[in-house]
């Protein structure tokens, strides 16, 4: 069995500031780039970890279908991302990966920028 096939995001200022007002996340090194980068010391705005969990959200639901859905999701970051780069969502069947009786599959997933991996987790899909 594959995974589900890679999403290739980028996160602008306008989408990360939109994100922060439905999550109610007034931090500034999200959309004040002066903030984030004078004083907080990031090379621009720094992603939301949440909105890259969305991502890999999205990525997960485009392959199991509108029947599927997640069943669990973990997943840590380990570097700082920031807007408008390139943001490649991965995952591939982990250990117990097959789709048993109940059409679960186990993958792990992570998430890469340029050739750097900057998340990763694991993930737990129902197919129908």
């Amino acid at each position: 069995m594959n995974g589900p096939p890679e999403l290739v995001k980028v996160a602008t200022p306008v989408s990360m500031f939109r994100f922060s007002a439905v999550t109610w996340n007034a931090h500034r090194v999200h959309y004040d780039e002066p903030y984030a980068t004078a004083v907080e010391g990031h090379e621009g705005l720094l992603v939301q970890a949440y909105l890259l969990a969305s991502y890999l959200c999205e990525m997960l639901m485009g392959w199991t279908g509108p029947g599927g859905r997640v069943v669990r999701l973990s997943y840590q970051v380990k570097a700082p991302v920031y807007a408008g780069t390139q943001i490649r969502c991965w995952g591939r069947p982990g250990p117990g990966g097959q789709a048993g009786e109940r059409d679960v599959v186990d993958l792990e997933i992570g998430i890469h920028v340029a050739d750097r991996q900057v998340v990763h987790g694991s993930a737990q899909v129902r197919l129908r």
